[in-house]
């Protein structure tokens, strides 16, 4: 029902069912191969296929309790596959329930598999009166039927993975089951396997309790994957499991597992997602996030639906479904919202707390140097932070920003946007009623390869009126009418722009000579600080004696002298 009223209801139950501490990954992400099309085995020269699902086949017969069956199913360990015997033991409105044999009566029981099934059909935390089936095709469509039963087959085993105790794959959903005969899945090195031709979901049961709401939340997640396929089956997949994990939540069953690993590891970007499982958890976390926040601030549910629906992928989906629900905000413009809003806990339906990399208690801290993948942020935290000037340089063009978050002595929690000028360089200088601030520089460049960008960055806090300034003139050894003023600085002024006014005294009247111009960098010192320079031409009229000149850092005179000083 797209009625359905969650904020409420899940807000409470977000945070408030308890777990297994063993964190669970999904097995898709292996095995669809989003960027790549899947092949028949035997074809030369193959292209995708031109529908997501064969000709429709007349319905099948119901199937009875105690069937037989044997399923094809991946071996994360050797990328190959095997064949699992089970047994049909659950038959509910909208799906099957098969147990591989070795798990019946240990793992699974008669009363694990009813569990299911009223899960599936009847009843979530967050509706008593809808199941996961019903809440997911009412805001995101019917999933496919290749099999043409009308029900999704939900296949209990022990799934073979290469995890970790600490981590290991709940479940999946496999794309090549929605093709037919033999074909070659891109994740699984390409190896010849053979597609059980079915709408079906694998469900681990080892170390996963079955009969855990554990289970049930990891077949709201992998029903979303098998639902998104219908609509568009070479998504991103940092937007197919966002998606799933939303699926979840709107359920009501719990992502705490992988926003807690996300809490953790902030920094990470977006749009990608890791290679390796022992990496991928705060993935998960970010993913979800991105879409709860899209739900919270940009459109409900009907948002998530527009992505889930839209055939464009990754950022460019997003983008086309956010114009659709009529929203004008640029996507890296919202990003950079988020990124705000995560450290914040700007959410009505979770609590976050971020953990900032590195935090700074002395100053100056020097020059210091990070980097970023595109779509990512770092947190950077300062105590102790009345009175600093916080400075940000960046390599990267106007796709590069920061800001700062502020925390006062009077409570009040403020936001600063830093303005980049030339040489996407800027700094802000807190008040004494800051006691700590947190410098978030973030990277967002919207284009089609978008995650192949990063940029390298620096940053500095000082206490901006401690900063003292050592200047002398040079007349130009080759043309003595130019002269060179030479500055360096008693700490890094990343970010910070020094600049010089000069002044004629003529007759004992003062007045300006060139109007204040940026000193350029020239070079770095053993000390880790710039020297700079301003270098200019003296009219012959003039003579070198008349001028001296005034070198401010934000607005504060640091130091003058004269050119024959």
């Amino acid at each position: 029902m797209k009625n359905i009223t969650v904020l409420s209801t899940l807000a409470l139950l977000l945070f408030g069912i308890s777990y297994q501490s063993s964190a669970y990954l999904c097995g898709t992400p292996h095995l669809s191969g989003t960027n790549r099309p899947w092949h028949r085995a035997n074809t030369i020269h193959p292209s995708p296929p031109e529908v997501l699902t064969p000709p429709a086949l007349p319905t099948a017969p119901a199937l009875p309790i105690g069937m037989e069956r044997t399923f094809f199913a991946p071996d994360f360990r050797s990328r190959q596959q095997y064949t699992v015997s089970s047994v049909l033991r659950g038959v509910g409105s909208f799906c099957y329930v098969f147990v591989e044999e070795s798990e019946w009566n240990t793992r699974v029981t008669t009363e694990t598999v009813q569990s299911i099934v009223r899960a599936f059909d009847a009843a979530t935390p967050a509706n008593p009166r809808l199941g996961i089936y019903s809440t997911l095709v009412d805001s995101f469509g019917v999933p496919p039927d290749i099999d043409g039963n009308g029900k999704v087959i939900l296949l209990l085993l022990n799934i073979r993975d290469t995890s970790p105790a600490d981590r290991y794959t709940a479940g999946f959903f496999n794309p090549a089951d929605q093709n037919r005969g033999v074909l070659r899945n891109p994740g699984f090195r390409r190896f010849p396997i053979r597609s059980n031709e079915a709408d079906m979901l694998y469900v681990d049961t080892q170390p996963l309790n079955p009969n855990s709401e554990l289970a049930h939340n990891v077949i709201a997640h992998e029903l979303l994957h098998l639902i998104h396929w219908q609509h568009d089956p070479h998504e991103a997949t940092w937007v197919d499991e966002g998606c799933a994990g939303y699926a979840s939540f709107l359920c009501g069953y719990s992502v705490q597992e992988h926003v807690a690993a996300f809490e953790k590891k902030p920094s990470i970007s977006l749009i990608s997602w890791s290679e390796t499982e022992a990496d991928s958890l705060p993935h998960y976390g970010a993913a979800f996030l991105w879409m709860l926040y899209l739900h919270e601030q940009h459109g409900g549910i009907e948002t998530v639906t527009e992505i889930v629906r839209n055939r464009g992928t990754s950022l460019t989906g997003i983008a086309d479904a956010l114009a659709s629900k009529d929203v004008t905000q640029k996507i890296p413009d919202i990003f950079i919202n988020w990124k705000l809003a995560n450290y914040l806990s700007d959410y009505r339906a979770v609590k976050l707390s971020l953990m900032p990399y590195r935090w700074y208690r002395s100053y100056p801290t020097g020059t210091q140097n990070g980097k970023l993948s595109n779509f990512s942020a770092d947190y950077i935290g300062f105590e102790n932070a009345g009175g600093l000037t916080l400075g940000f340089s960046s390599d990267a063009s106007a796709s590069s920003a920061a800001h700062t978050i502020e925390f006062h002595n009077t409570g009040d929690v403020r936001v600063q946007t830093l303005k980049l000028a030339g040489g996407n360089s800027g700094s802000v200088v807190l008040s004494n009623t800051v006691t700590e601030a947190i410098l978030v520089p973030s990277l967002q460049t919207e284009t089609i390869n978008a995650d192949t960008h990063s940029t390298n960055y620096q940053y500095s806090a000082t206490r901006g009126a401690h900063i003292t300034i050592a200047s002398t003139a040079l007349p130009n050894p080759v043309h003595p009418r130019y002269w060179d003023i030479i500055a360096s600085s008693s700490e890094s002024l990343v970010g910070l722009t020094l600049t010089i006014t000069l002044v004629i005294v003529d007759n004992t009247i003062e007045r300006p000579y060139r109007e204040p111009q940026a000193m350029s960098q020239v070079a770095q010192d053993s000390q880790d600080s710039f020297l700079y320079r301003f270098s200019f031409l003296l009219e012959p009229e003039i003579v070198p004696e008349s001028i001296t000149y005034q070198i401010s850092l934000d607005s504060r005179i640091v130091d003058t002298g004269s050119l024959t000083e």
